[in-house]
């Protein structure tokens, strides 16, 4: 397709670079690299070439050429959309071997390599490229790739991982050099960082990526945004609002830019918490809460935020009255592993309906198997002293404490002799109340 890269970024051929900045911020706004990971690669790219000058008089020359070699661009730029790597690289194969020179071709290739993760010919690819070009941004930052996403797949304990870093940071140095407004090298250099866990120097370079271009605007949303993903790994769930606050200062005028920000905050912390429950980790949920919180501070009417921040802001009262309510010895055991049993099940830890009644079961018969007057003590404990924890299954507790007053109503007639006989038929009437959702 001839002047697919314009096409991606839904511009004209003749567009302005502040034109493509805008255009690509709109789409990526569509398309989040959290939502739709390959679609984002592709529009990052297209914005890579078209706002690197050199590489997009590149590319532009390349659109010229003959028929033949018009025809195989077509083909490659088609099979990378479709990512059938191996195939767009016999195809570039072949448009350098009638044009040589072309190294927006060369370029592309080098990223195929990439994709299908032939490792050593992506380098060799990128250490030409660069060694003709050694002032083209571009080729720079693509070499850097070709080692850091080597290294991201290794595992933590493989020597080479830290080497590979160390050359995909070398990289990225230079295109600091070349193109210190850039702020694009400054993070990646910061991701590497984050990758091993030193959280201190990914912080430095994501501060230099922001004073990068010398001002500081919305433009800076990204790495403010990663900024946020390294307090997250790091357990400073605190900082993660204070860089939200940072993020509102400079916001513009307009529901567009909010509601982006917003949308990229809610999928962060609805990932979290999903991981959370699949981790069965409580802590998770805190940071959830965090990026949630900001969500809804920047879009305050969307309801699908303010329910889901509700919703996980309630979880994570309940894990903090659950800490205490564990030491708390006027409650009885069995009611303290009920208050375990209900939060576990707001956070669909259950794997089954089956195995859910099979621990409630057990846990009702153990209950009532107290006297009726602890329960009745515990219960109203719960409800006025941790309320958190009452509100994830208001209705289950109510039910119980009303089931009491209604045997000691029973009982005044003489129709009871026994509390701990009518267990089950008092957690049978219950069963119903168990279901939150």
């Amino acid at each position: 397709m001839v002047y697919e890269l314009y096409q991606t970024l839904e511009v004209s051929p003749q567009a302005e670079l502040e034109e493509i900045r805008r255009s690509y911020y709109r789409l990526v706004r569509k398309y989040s690299p959290e939502r739709h990971p390959e679609r984002f690669q592709v529009i990052r790219e297209a914005y890579e070439t078209l706002s690197d000058k050199q590489a997009r008089q590149n590319y532009d020359a390349l659109q010229k050429y003959g028929d033949e070699i018009q025809v195989l661009i077509e083909q490659a730029e088609a099979c990378m959309s479709e990512e059938k790597w191996t195939m767009a690289i016999d195809l570039l194969k072949r448009i350098l071997t009638l044009a040589p020179g072309a190294d927006a071709a060369r370029n592309r290739l080098g990223i195929c390599y990439i994709h299908s993760k032939n490792w050593d010919f992506a380098v060799k690819v990128f250490r030409a490229l660069t060694k003709i070009n050694p002032h083209v941004p571009l080729y720079w930052l693509n070499f850097g790739y070709a080692y850091k996403q080597q290294a991201d797949i290794l595992d933590n304990e493989d020597y080479r991982r830290g080497q590979l870093y160390h050359q995909a940071r070398e990289c990225f140095q230079v295109c600091t050099k070349l193109e210190s407004f850039n702020p694009e090298p400054y993070v990646e250099i910061a991701r590497t960082y984050l990758e091993e866990s030193n959280y201190a120097e990914s912080l430095v370079w994501s501060e230099r990526a922001i004073g990068a271009d010398g001002k500081t605007d919305f433009q800076d949303f990204d790495t403010l945004f990663f900024i946020c993903i390294i307090y997250w790994r790091s357990g400073e769930f605190a900082h993660i609002d204070r860089t939200a606050q940072r993020i509102i200062s400079l916001l513009p005028a307009n529901d567009d830019a909010r509601k982006y920000a917003a949308a990229r905050f809610f999928n962060m912390g609805l990932d979290i918490f999903k991981f959370g429950v699949k981790q069965v980790n409580y802590s998770l949920f805190r940071a959830a809460s965090k990026f949630l919180k900001a969500a809804k501070d920047f879009d305050p009417n969307d309801i699908e935020i303010k329910d889901l921040y509700q919703n996980v802001e309630l979880m994570v009262a309940g894990v903090d009255s659950l800490e205490i309510i564990r030491q708390d010895s006027t409650i009885v055991n069995e009611l303290k592993s009920l208050c375990e049993f209900i939060l576990a099940d707001r956070c669909y830890y259950f794997e089954s309906d089956e195995e859910k009644n099979k621990i409630y079961d057990r846990l009702m018969e153990e209950i009532f198997a107290n006297p009726p007057n602890l329960i009745l003590d515990s219960v109203k404990k719960i409800k006025y002293n941790y309320l958190a924890i009452y509100q994830l299954n208001s209705d289950l507790f109510g039910q119980i404490e009303q089931a009491i007053y209604q045997w000691y109503t029973h009982q005044s007639s003489g129709n009871y002799n026994s509390f701990s006989g009518i267990g089950k038929e008092i957690a049978s009437t219950l069963k119903k109340w168990l279901k939150w959702r």
